[in-house]
């Protein structure tokens, strides 16, 4: 393990406070001793640091220290906590697919409807929610380690998602998919089918040109576009509907179902986007058109599901995820297998088309 990224635990009794040693990373040198601190114990607000600082429980090198102190590449950093974290996100016992982990990173095949954290009207079980409770299960004290979110995918979404355990991970994943280091592959159902066995798209998504909404369109008055491009290849053929694999080379916001809905091949159930790229909501592309009946609007489509299949969300599954693993540098390749509802889809697709045709 490289000595900027070294970190251990000592797990006291219950009754005794746990003690942790830190070796500071180079790119923290300078940094006060309740900023570095507060980089490792993410759980616990600056106040509850500083606390314990001032009351001698944070040494560096064997040697107490004061809240000025700023530390330097390779110092030792020894901390009795004996405060709880004030910032721990709600622990909750929410299962969790785990499809990797180890002391950096963890990574989890997302279930359909689970959102990556609280905000707006989903203020608990979240994945951070469920992988708070998961970490409290293995560490010497409750809030120890904090979920870290570097990627999201929609509600709906199912499919892999890695999440950081410690800062160094954090930050180094998220240069990684800045750079777009990180390699990720995604399977759609769609409606219609495409002539092509595989393509590109290329086509800039801004925001729909409406205050009122906040969603995304590949229109040529889309509101502040930026270029996307997304490559995809045809799995297996259906009739009125089509597998395919997609790889997004840009992350903009719902850049998968956009683009295929821009071709004319709208996800399977997708609950927003239509042929053509048009809008289901009932909300109008333009402003202007806010007063036409709902029954009449031409962007509404009810039900936005196919009641003779499965899927019930759009059908848009994260299948891999490939990265160097930010603290070992091995590459790393993980799946995440298709959850029930997708597999029964596709089930009954194909026994559709083995059907034979009625006389």
């Amino acid at each position: 393990m490289p000595a900027d990224s070294h970190h251990s635990e000592t797990a006291a009794p219950s009754n005794r406070p746990v003690v942790c040693e830190f070796v500071v990373e180079s790119y923290l040198s300078g940094k006060r001793i309740d900023t570095f601190v507060g980089r490792h114990l993410r759980n616990w607000s600056r106040f509850r640091i500083q606390r314990m600082v001032q009351a001698g429980c944070v040494r560096v090198n064997d040697a107490t220290v004061t809240i000025d102190f700023r530390v330097r590449p390779n110092d030792v950093v020894w901390i009795r906590v004996v405060s709880p974290p004030d910032l721990s996100p709600v622990p909750q016992s929410i299962p969790v697919e785990v499809l990797y982990e180890d002391p950096w990173l963890i990574a989890v095949n997302k279930p359909p409807g689970q959102i990556a954290h609280p905000g707006g009207e989903f203020r608990g079980r979240t994945l951070i929610n469920a992988l708070q409770f998961h970490f409290d299960q293995n560490s010497p004290r409750p809030g120890m380690v904090r979920p870290g979110i570097v990627h999201r995918i929609d509600r709906q979404t199912s499919g892999v998602m890695i999440c950081p355990k410690e800062h160094l991970t954090h930050r180094r994943l998220t240069q990684q998919f800045e750079r777009r280091e990180i390699s990720k592959t995604y399977v759609a159902i769609v409606r219609g089918c495409p002539t092509e066995d595989a393509g590109l798209i290329e086509l800039p998504i801004g925001t729909v040109p409406n205050p009122t909404c906040t969603l995304m369109c590949a229109k040529p008055m889309a509101v502040d576009a930026r270029p996307a491009q997304t490559g995809f290849r045809v799995l297996e053929r259906f009739d009125g509907y089509t597998f395919v694999e997609a790889r997004p080379l840009t992350g903009r916001h719902h850049q998968i179902r956009i683009h295929f809905a821009e071709l004319g091949f709208p996800l399977l159930a997708d609950e927003f986007y239509s042929e053509n790229g048009l809008i289901k909501d009932g909300t109008p592309l333009e402003i202007g058109k806010k007063d036409e009946p709902r029954s009449t609007d031409p962007f509404i489509e009810d039900p936005f599901y196919d009641p003779d299949l499965p899927l019930r969300r759009h059908a848009l599954h994260a299948a891999t995820i490939a990265f160097d693993h930010p603290i070992a540098g091995m590459p790393i390749l993980l799946e995440a297998p298709l959850p029930v509802d997708f597999q029964q889809t596709l089930v009954a697709l194909r026994d559709s088309a083995n059907r034979p045709a009625a006389s």
